[in-house]
């Protein structure tokens, strides 16, 4: 083989060899791009999740979770369970932000007892039992979810608990003129577990009370018993931690992904407030320069008169 033979079949050889390495190299570049999406494409990632799970895609999962800053809820032993569910998850980032006034047997009507009663079940805060706008005072509470009655309608009716619970309000929001209140529905008991009205009609209606007092109020309204209910309408079986009305942690579960279905809905609605919002202010100063410019065009037809 000649020398200018020899030459010639390096360089093809050579020339295979870095067509070789050139596929390897775009197909390990291909790879990575596969591997590794880039921050919009993580960020739709992570608004596709939100709207499989709840139908939260409108917002992140930081803003869910942020409408709980500064919460405060307040309840008898159905919240107590869940202030003991939440304490296990301290990692949980929603559940981290709330704070909780919670107590065993609290009602609407022992809320205004006497702190010196030998009876009182007020919550205790920073050591002490207080009254429980006190102690939203203390806690600067921004949002205030309020869950009783159990222990109310039995004793006193539906009308006189309703009333009662208005009171209650009132006096949170004279204390704490600032915080936004939001009434959660009363969860319902185990079939065949009734205790007069203790029933889940009755529950039903003093619900249904519950709503239209917040409506009436400008409060919000946290729909959460239909979501604990069986096909029936009474607390589901798989729910109930001691064959009456008391919840486990699949229920609290549940109570973690409507609050974050309501923070979606409230967030949705302040939104649209903003824009409606905006919208006036811009049509007023439209209507300002309008009127302006009117102004001056008639002061200069008069002067050229």
């Amino acid at each position: 083989m000649t020398a200018k033979k020899i030459f010639c079949h390096c360089m093809a050889l050579c020339l295979m060899a870095a067509a070789l390495i050139n596929n390897e190299m775009i197909a390990q570049a291909s790879q990575l791009g596969r591997q590794k999406p880039n921050q919009a494409e993580a960020e739709s990632e992570t608004k596709a999740d939100l709207e499989t799970e709840g139908g939260l895609s409108e917002f992140t999962q930081a803003e869910i979770e942020g409408f709980y800053d500064d919460s405060v809820f307040v309840g008898d032993s159905l919240m107590l369970g869940f202030r003991n569910y939440a304490m296990k998850r301290k990692d949980d980032t929603l559940l981290s932000r709330i704070k909780f006034l919670a107590a065993g047997s609290l009602s609407v009507h022992n809320s205004f007892w006497d702190i010196k009663n030998k009876n009182s079940v007020h919550p205790i805060y920073q050591g002490q039992k207080r009254y429980i706008w006190d102690s939203i005072s203390l806690m600067k509470g921004k949002r205030v979810f309020i869950m009783l009655g159990v222990n109310d309608i039995n004793v006193y009716g539906l009308e006189k608990t309703r009333d009662k619970y208005e009171e209650l309000i009132g006096k949170i929001e004279e204390s704490n003129p600032d915080a936004e209140v939001h009434i959660m529905s009363m969860t319902y008991v185990l079939h065949g577990k009734e205790k007069g009205n203790l029933e889940n009609d009755t529950i039903r209606e003093f619900n249904d009370m519950l709503e239209e007092l917040a409506d009436e109020n400008g409060w919000g309204y946290v729909a959460l018993a239909d979501s604990l209910a069986d096909e029936n309408g009474d607390l589901a079986e798989k729910f109930c931690s001691d064959g009456f009305v008391h919840q486990n942690a699949a229920a609290y579960d549940v109570w973690v992904s409507v609050l974050k279905d309501y923070a979606a809905q409230r967030l949705s609605l302040e939104s649209a407030e903003d824009e409606q919002t905006e919208e006036k202010t811009a049509d007023s100063k439209s209507a300002e320069k309008t009127e302006n410019a009117q102004t001056k065009e008639s002061k200069d037809a008069a002067l050229n008169r």
